[in-house]
């Protein structure tokens, strides 16, 4: 299985892949990342998410284990605070003159740009990491879906 979501629309290009179940892992609502930029959901998962996950495509997955599909989260968001958060860098920076990003240690986003965006990717790393509020976390402990496994990355003050 091959996906590539950099946060940029998928539509035009999407065929649905074909999914193989890695027996090691357990089967559940959401299945583990394929890398850090994909999310697969059962369908009954979409549903019950749909509501609070914004910018997001939702593209089908061919598999013979149930009805999965593949999420692109289409917020990439400019939301570092990057005097707060930890972070190493490339040597040469960006065309504007900011460091590029290599790697972060400590997270912190600026609010005002978050606020209101229950799933989104950060700008500075959009084929990595997908990030959650409080929002999602809880809508999905509350429809017991299952799968999903949260690391707490930051706190508001």
């Amino acid at each position: 299985l091959l996906i590539d979501f950099d946060g940029t629309p998928q539509a035009k290009s999407w065929w649905p892949r074909i999914m193989v179940r890695n027996h090691d892992n357990p089967l559940g609502d959401y299945v583990n990342k394929i890398s850090s930029d994909v999310i697969i959901l059962e369908r009954k998962a979409i549903e019950k998410l749909r509501d609070i996950m914004g910018k997001v495509e939702i593209f089908p997955l061919e598999c013979d284990f149930g009805d999965y599909w593949a999420i692109n989260v289409l917020a990439v968001l400019e939301c570092i605070d990057r005097e707060k958060s930890m972070y190493k860098t490339f040597s040469k920076s960006l065309r504007n003159g900011r460091p590029k990003i290599m790697r972060f240690i400590k997270y912190a986003f600026l609010q005002e740009v978050i606020c209101g965006h229950h799933i989104f990717k950060n700008a500075d790393e959009p084929k990595s990491a997908i990030f959650v509020d409080e929002v999602f976390v809880n809508t999905v402990n509350e429809h017991g879906i299952t799968g999903f496994k949260f690391d707490l990355v930051w706190e508001s003050e």
